[in-house]
């Protein structure tokens, strides 16, 4: 198996469209996993407000943006 280094090499030089693939399978083990928001070394104020954010997103109290323009509005370089 990798190491944490190698894997994170081998992540962020896939194309966006898989590494972004990848990070939604990641979040969503995460979100899927009872024991993660006990992890110490997960973030649960960072979980905690994805999951409200998810919760208004899919009931439409708010509308998601793309990723250019979050970009754009952020300040950020879109690649």
């Amino acid at each position: 198996m990798s190491t944490m280094t190698e894997l994170e090499k081998e992540v962020l030089a896939l194309p966006p469209s898989e590494r972004e693939q990848l990070a939604t399978a990641a979040w969503e083990s995460l979100v899927d996993d009872p024991g993660a928001v006990s992890n110490p070394e997960i973030d649960p104020e960072g979980i905690a407000l994805a999951l409200e954010r998810d919760a208004e997103l899919e009931s439409g109290a708010l509308q998601s943006i793309t990723h250019t323009e979050f970009m754009r509005q952020t300040g950020g370089s879109d690649e």
